[in-house]
């Protein structure tokens, strides 16, 4: 079954007031290579906080697992959701949905997206307060490349990626995400850990 986007929004809400539980999303964003995956298996390791899932329509790939690494959809699927953020590249279709935040806040009343800086904007306008949105950042954007090829991407796919629109954005915040953004710079891996837990205590104190 699924419901226009206002109803759905409503039921979400609906939820947290009968329950009395401020359910919470923390959404992560940042440049390519800057760690953004690292914070979220973090946080689902350490603290059990669970991954929303994101839909996507392209093929899936050897050692991935529906529903775990992608929401494997077909065009006729995709076009069925409630999507806060959808973007297409090439000619797969790429979204974070209302149903899927949904599926994640069942399991747990705190949750992580890794989203691009344009999709912020629509969890702060329809989430509000329930989002906690960490923007991941580095000193010196040149570690950024060492750092994709030490994960084993392919030097062609870097530079095109480098280059990109969306690479270039996500490198800054506009002033409107940056008064909602708490920055964490990610030079150090075991600093950034640090900051992060102490995110957390923050919230389970909330």
């Amino acid at each position: 079954m699924f419901y226009n986007s206002e109803i759905l929004l409503y039921i979400i809400v609906d939820f947290k007031r009968e329950s009395n539980i401020l359910q919470r999303i923390i959404i992560i964003a940042g440049p390519s290579g800057v760690g953004k995956t690292t914070v979220s298996k973090y946080l689902t390791e350490k603290y059990h906080i669970p991954r929303v899932v994101t839909h996507t329509t392209r093929p899936i790939r050897k050692g991935e697992i529906p529903g775990k690494s992608y929401y494997f959809e077909n065009d006729k699927s995709f076009k069925k959701l409630h999507f806060f953020e959808h973007v297409k590249y090439g000619e797969y279709q790429y979204g974070s949905s209302k149903e899927a935040l949904e599926k994640a806040w069942k399991k747990n009343d705190l949750v992580s997206l890794i989203v691009e800086t344009d999709g912020v904007k629509s969890y702060l306008e329809k989430l509000g307060k329930q989002v906690y949105f960490i923007y991941l950042t580095v000193s010196d954007f040149s570690v950024l490349k060492k750092r994709l090829l030490a994960r084993g991407d392919q030097a062609s796919e870097i530079d095109k990626r480098l280059n990109s629109y969306e690479f270039k954005r996500d490198l800054h915040l506009s002033d409107e995400l940056a008064k909602e953004a708490h920055v964490l710079n990610n030079d150090n891996w075991k600093e950034t850990a640090k900051k992060i837990d102490e995110i957390i205590a923050k919230l389970d104190n909330e």
